[in-house]
């Protein structure tokens, strides 16, 4: 009996010597697998994927609210390190981010809209409005990076199925992409922009006015009439429409392009006298006096574009912070959104805005 209880013992300390050794060579293993010790650039790139990955995951949960979250400020701000570090242009993890946002953007422009207007942000200065009625597409680009375009045409034109008109301010390629365009027009839905905008273009609908242009057009399957205003805006010394539509069910949006003048605002203090009041006012978010032209426009609802144009260097690759740092300081509603996101104003007075459905 005492030889067995010493051989199970001897066993025993057999079975818990080894013990140890298995674990540290799975433990071995698995530091082997994280470690990039003498690779940085893959180290990088693994971390780039993290982070891209959290900030989309971070504001897929967090969706715009009015004046903005912690969690969305912390997720924002983040995506303005990644984006303002060149090394990851072009990179396979920015393009999985971008690509992600666009598509979440897809998938919600087939739910109807009941009420209110939902306003999506699709990059830079791209946005879509949507109405029972309508689907209203301003300033859509694919986008380039050092000379590589950035969204897919696959995915664009999977967009431009879901709208009934485009929307371009001024003749920049940010805002003004000829493929787009075409896009719109193979579909039979027109193309508005200024009269320096690709003049040879027949198809495109050119439309400037050192006055006001009022325009009814007649959009969407229903063939409903909405009221298209017009203003003379500039960029500078370029010709830079700013388009003021109100739809059938009365929601009016206002989007403004580049504006940047001295002289515009003269006019521009005062043009709440001659629109409706705008359900949501888009702005660049480096306008020239964001209060002066928030305050002209008395809009219900603010949302800024514009930020981290990846055509851009970094000194103008304006940063999500920075529209907090403006936004903070105007006396109106106002929504800072990253790309792929949207927002849901409804339609009865004096509810607060809600959130993406």
């Amino acid at each position: 009996m005492k030889r067995l209880f010493y051989t199970l013992l001897c066993m025993g300390g057999i079975i818990l010597s080894l013990m140890p050794c298995s674990t540290n060579a799975q433990e071995k293993n698995t530091i082997e697998k994280s470690a990039f010790w003498g690779n940085s650039e893959a180290y990088l790139n693994k971390q780039a994927f993290r982070m891209f990955d959290l900030i989309d995951l971070a504001l897929t949960e967090n969706p715009p609210t009015i004046g903005s979250s912690m969690v969305r400020k912390l997720a924002l701000y983040n995506l303005d390190v990644m984006l303002h570090e060149t090394k990851y242009d072009n990179s396979e993890p920015f393009y999985s981010f971008l690509f992600s946002r666009i598509n979440k953007v897809i998938t919600d422009l087939s739910e109807p809209v009941n009420e209110g207007i939902k306003i999506y942000k699709v990059y830079n200065d791209g946005f879509i409005a949507r109405t029972g009625s309508v689907t209203i597409a301003f300033d859509i680009v694919r986008g380039i990076c050092n000379g590589k375009t950035l969204i897919p045409d696959s995915l664009v034109r999977q967009i431009v199925d879901y709208c009934d008109v485009l929307f371009i301010t001024h003749n920049h390629n940010d805002h003004a992409d000829p493929v787009v365009a075409e896009m719109f027009i193979k579909a039979g839905k027109p193309v508005v922009g200024p009269t320096n905008l690709w003049e040879d273009n027949k198809n495109i609908l050119h439309l400037r006015s050192e006055k006001v242009i009022n325009k009814q057009l007649k959009l969407g399957k229903n063939q409903k009439t909405h009221q298209v205003r017009i203003f003379p805006g500039n960029q500078d010394e370029l010709m830079n429409n700013i388009y003021v539509v109100t739809t059938e069910e009365k929601k009016t949006i206002v989007h403004i392009g580049d504006q940047y003048n001295k002289e515009d605002m003269t006019w521009i203090t005062n043009i709440k006298k001659e629109i409706p009041q705008p359900d949501v006012l888009v702005v660049n978010c480096w306008t020239y006096e964001m209060n002066g032209l928030v305050e002209g426009f008395n809009p219900k609802l603010v949302i800024t574009g514009h930020e981290n144009e990846m055509g851009h260097t970094i000194d103008h690759r304006e940063a999500f912070w920075l529209s907090f740092q403006k936004m903070e300081q105007i006396n109106k509603d106002y929504l800072v959104m990253g790309w792929g996101e949207w927002f849901h104003v409804p339609a009865v007075a004096g509810r607060s805005p809600s959130s993406p459905d």
